[in-house]
This record gives structure tokens, C-alpha cells and sequence, in this order.
């Protein structure tokens, strides 16, 4: 059965107070996999900080990268304040931000990752407080348990009330989350529960692609201590990764590590049909102007920024210590990293590199 209820989505307050929730047709407690259709109206897809939810931001899956990389200290020239800002401008493509002022952070989001992750941390549709008290309860029998959309053939749709009333695009105004996923292994010795959240735009007539929103699909993992993972509420992760691919800019990956001594955030930018960055402000001569490979990382003890570049170097190579001539076939070549693919470039050959303002909840 599918169940539909109107929630504001501007705040997490008004989530919570919206005095709806969404019934999965009973107690799953007992059930394997316990996944269901979630049929949901917003009044809007838009994300922001209120009066009465003045954090909500600071959950978006950008909040400490964005602001974090702005050059501090004698790198605040205005060629690294640029550079930042062209990091900021090509994330804005993929997670619907509209900057503040200054450009140094967003006031508002609007994107599938954002909305779902702030839809399961105010707890307000039955079948996703099924799904976490489902993972909660497995792991206090330590036994293993997964809840997952895809498996049980289970719809999450989300639907945007102002814009559909506008007739705004298709994928403007409805996303689908292909995937939903919570799974804990019972019996590990590392006792983590990982979930899964994937989004993909639903296909349109070739006349309207140009209409609708630049994000194609998101596909994001997270690692939770399954010690403090909790039935309610926001949980922290771990790790985690976020996977976004856009209609015209290519893609962006963002990794981020929020235990150990050295938290850090790294993100990958393919985009290459499209500048992102202009090298020449800082003297560097591209044979390239668009290279299909950036590596911005962040560093939050340090508050250090170092990028990475490389450009039609793949991400794996056939294995030099491997003679191809034992081979038949060139494709059955085992391969090894590239250590030239910016991704696998040591941590001492970024291309530049800068002071960064000091982002004290990661540190």
C-alpha cells in the first residue's frame, strides 16, 4: 500500500511539527527486511536554516568542505579566494546552492541527498523508523539484518507540491530513490552498519532534457559505529561517500573521514568537457584548460587545502612487472593503480596548495 503526507521541507522544525506521519501498514518488527512503499509531498524540495531549526544546514552533506576550503592567513590573496570560488560555484551545479553573499557558504540546498538524509533524521515516515529500529534491534541480538527498497521491489517517491503546481520539469518536481539501504553483518569484529541512498532522474523526451535540473543521479554510502547507531535522531557517520553525476558538468565525488586524528574531506572533480578552474591566475600554462582529473583535499587539523591534477592519465595501467607477451588477450593483464592519475598522486605532489580557515566541529 502506498501512503502519501504533505511535509514543509524548509526546516527541520517544520518537518517535525507538519503533525503527519506516514504509515507503513503495521509493525515490521518481526519482519525480514521490513522495506515498503513511501509515497511523500513536500511543499518544497528546498533546504534551509529558520528561527526555529537554525541547524539545518550544518547536516548537508557540504556543510564543512564548502566553507572549509576559503584560504586564510597570507593565502588569502584574492587568486586562492578565486579558486576557491570556482570549487564552490561547480559544486553549486550538482547540490542546488544558492551561496550567501560572500560566497563562503550556502543558505540554501535543494537536491535528493540532502532532502532524504533530512527526512530520516526527523523520523517521521513509519516504514524508514521501521527500517533503523529494525538494524537497532538485529544489532543489540547481534544478528544480521538488512532493510532494502530494491530487494523488496519497494517505490520512494518524493514529490514537490509548489513545483508541480508551477509545471515545473519532471525531475524538478518528483524524485525516485532507486535504492534505500540499511545492512548490519553480525558477528564482525569492526560492528558497523552501512547504508546506502540511490537517486537516478527519470528519463524524459529528447525536447525536454534541456528543461529539467543537471543532476542525472546521486549514489552515497555511509559507515556507522553500530555501538551508538540509534533507531532516532541524526547519526554521525564514520565515512562517508556521495557520488553525483550532472547532465553537461561531468561528475564530483565527495569522500569524508569524521573519526581519527587527521579528519579530512577529499573531492573529485571528472569534468572533462567543461574549465572548472583557471590555472593561469596562479601561472600554471595547461596544455589543458580542462582537465579530467582534480583532487581537492581538505585537511581539517592541518587547515590545509591541497589540490591535485592530472589529465588523460587512467586510473589503472597494465602491471609493468607483468610481461604482456604471457598474455593472449591484452584485456587479461592484471593492472595496478596509476600512480599518475590524480587520484593516486603521493600526498607531496599536489600542484598547489593553501592555509584554510579553521572548521573547529573537525578538528
Amino acid at each position: 500500500m502506498r501512503h502519501s503526507c504533505l511535509f514543509a521541507a524548509v526546516s527541520l522544525t517544520l518537518l517535525t511539527l507538519s503533525g503527519c506521519r506516514v504509515d507503513s501498514g503495521g509493525d515490521s518488527s518481526s519482519t525480514l527486511n521490513p522495506a515498503s512503499n513511501v509515497d511523500l509531498t513536500f511543499s518544497t524540495f528546498d533546504l534551509a536554516d529558520t528561527d526555529r531549526a537554525p541547524n539545518t544546514l550544518s547536516k548537508t552533506r557540504f556543510a564543512d568542505f564548502y566553507p572549509g576550503i576559503e584560504p586564510n592567513g597570507a593565502d588569502q590573496t584574492a587568486e586562492y579566494q578565486a579558486t576557491a570560488a570556482d570549487i564552490r560555484r561547480h559544486i553549486d551545479r550538482f547540490i542546488g546552492a544558492e551561496p550567501t553573499s560572500d560566497g563562503k557558504s550556502y543558505r540554501k540546498v535543494r537536491n535528493p541527498l540532502d532532502l532524504m538524509n533530512q527526512v530520516i533524521s526527523v523520523g517521521r515516515v513509519d516504514n524508514f523508523d521501521e527500517g533503523r529500529g529494525y538494524i537497532r534491534r538485529r544489532i543489540e541480538a547481534d544478528e544480521s539484518g538488512t532493510y532494502n527498497s530494491r530487494a523488496n521491489q519497494a517505490s520512494i517517491r518524493f514529490t514537490d507540491q509548489a513545483a508541480t503546481l508551477e509545471n515545473r520539469p519532471l525531475n524538478a518536481r518528483e524524485w525516485r530513490y532507486q535504492t534505500l539501504d540499511w545492512r548490519y553483518q553480525a558477528g564482525s569484529e569492526t560492528g558497523h552498519v552501512y547504508r546506502t541512498i540511490q537517486h537516478v532522474a527519470r528519463s524524459v523526451d529528447a525536447e525536454d532534457r534541456d528543461k529539467q535540473p543537471q543532476l542525472l543521479s546521486v549514489l552515497a554510502g555511509s559507515r556507522f559505529n553500530a555501538a551508538s547507531f540509534s533507531a532516532i535522531g541524526y547519526n554521525q557517520p564514520e565515512y562517508a561517500t556521495a557520488d553525483y553525476v550532472s547532465r553537461d558538468y561531468g561528475g564530483i565525488e565527495l569522500r569524508q573521514e569524521f573519526i581519527g586524528t587527521t579528519q579530512k574531506d577529499t573531492l573529485y572533480i571528472k569534468s572533462p568537457e567543461q574549465a572548472v578552474i583557471d590555472f593561469s591566475r596562479h601561472g600554471f600554462n595547461m596544455e589543458d584548460d580542462s582537465p579530467d582529473c582534480l583532487r581537492i583535499e581538505l585537511d581539517y587539523g592541518m587547515s590545509t587545502v591541497h589540490l591535485f591534477v592530472s589529465n588523460d592519465e587512467p586510473a589503472r595501467i597494465p602491471d609493468p612487472e607483468e610481461d604482456p607477451a604471457d598474455y593472449e588477450n591484452a584485456d587479461d593483464i592484471p593492472t595496478v593503480s596509476n600512480p599518475a592519475n590524480c587520484a593516486n598522486q603521493p600526498e607531496t605532489e599536489f600542484l598547489m596548495s593553501w592555509n584554510a580557515e579553521s572548521t573547529p566541529d573537525r578538528q
